[in-house]
């Protein structure tokens, strides 16, 4: 995650995390841990976004 650690120490704030799989039981996989370790690295919040609107949910 140095590259998510970088991004936090350059200023950025606005973080979204998604999911990719190939099969559905895979979907969402890691979600928790990678909320864990943005936490972890200072972020308070993730965004989702409503119409290109960011929309804040904290950790």
């Amino acid at each position: 995650m140095r590259s998510l650690q970088l991004y936090r120490e350059l200023g950025g704030r606005i973080l979204t995390i998604g999911s990719d799989s190939h099969r559905k039981e895979h979907l969402g996989a890691f979600i928790k841990d990678t909320m864990e370790e943005a936490k972890k690295l200072g972020f308070e919040e993730i965004y989702t976004f409503d119409r290109m609107c960011p929309i804040p949910h904290k950790l």
